[in-house]
């Protein structure tokens, strides 16, 4: 996890950053990158300040985490390692529209899925792994409608027979339907649990074994595309049975 994301997901330390800044008091460069956070979502600040008690409403976890894996998407600009790479992604979104807001909810999903996609430790934060996913992010950005038809088509052609031709196109409109409804994104954890539980779990084995091996084809080839790095896809097709990560 990163260690900004780390810090503010506790709301007293939140709170009182937010005070500072109020107050006037000098902030350090991770806390300003909350207060910048805070400021580009008053709604969620205002839920998070309005907050009285220890146990936190459902709204108020919501809130502290989007403030939070926001303020870490900010601090990478000021990373040594993860500076340029940050930036590079940023420009890629940008390029492709994107405005500043969802410029930052797509970074900060980054940081998400670090911290809690995969069974790790939280207290410690794989830069190589978050390296990996900004470089991953102009390619995605500049995939277009046609782009995705044509790595659809590609994908179901290149089955060496009928039976294998349905099972590829099946996995792959399901994976495309559910990591990229709403745009190109990183396929992620929950992407492959989402394929999982709708299209392999509770099926006869055979068909099990047959998905489960075209899913992992598919991942093989969105790497190729430059879509996906080695680390998610070992990651990823460990999930589906397939490899070690």
């Amino acid at each position: 996890m990163h260690p900004v994301l780390a810090r503010f997901l506790t709301a007293d330390v939140a709170k009182e950053t937010l005070r500072k800044q109020q107050a006037g008091e000098s902030l350090a460069p991770e806390e300003k990158s909350f207060t910048e956070a805070a400021k580009a979502h008053p709604r969620q600040t205002s839920i998070l300040m309005d907050v009285g008690g220890r146990v936190l409403s459902s709204d108020a976890q919501a809130a502290l985490v989007l403030l939070a894996a926001h303020a870490s998407a900010r601090a990478l600009l000021d990373d040594e390692e993860l500076g340029e790479p940050a930036r590079k992604a940023r420009a890629a979104l940008a390029e492709e529209g994107a405005s500043d807001e969802e410029t930052d909810a797509f970074i900060a999903s980054i940081l998400l899925e670090e911290a809690f996609g995969y069974a790790q430790d939280v207290d410690s934060f794989d830069r190589e792994y978050v390296k990996e996913s900004l470089g991953e992010v102009p390619a995605l950005a500049a995939l277009t409608k046609e782009a995705v038809d044509a790595l659809f088509l590609g994908f179901v052609k290149g089955a060496p027979n009928d039976a294998e031709r349905k099972v590829r196109e099946t996995m792959a409109r399901a994976l495309f339907d559910i990591a990229w409804e709403e745009g190109p994104a990183p396929v992620n954890p929950e992407h492959i649990e989402a394929l999982f539980d709708a299209e392999i779990s509770n099926k006869p084995e055979e068909e099990q074994e047959a998905k489960v091996h075209a899913a992992a084809q598919l991942l093989q080839v969105l790497a190729r595309e430059g879509l996906m790095g080695p680390l998610r896809l070992s990651r990823l097709r460990a999930m589906l049975g397939e490899e070690d990560a």
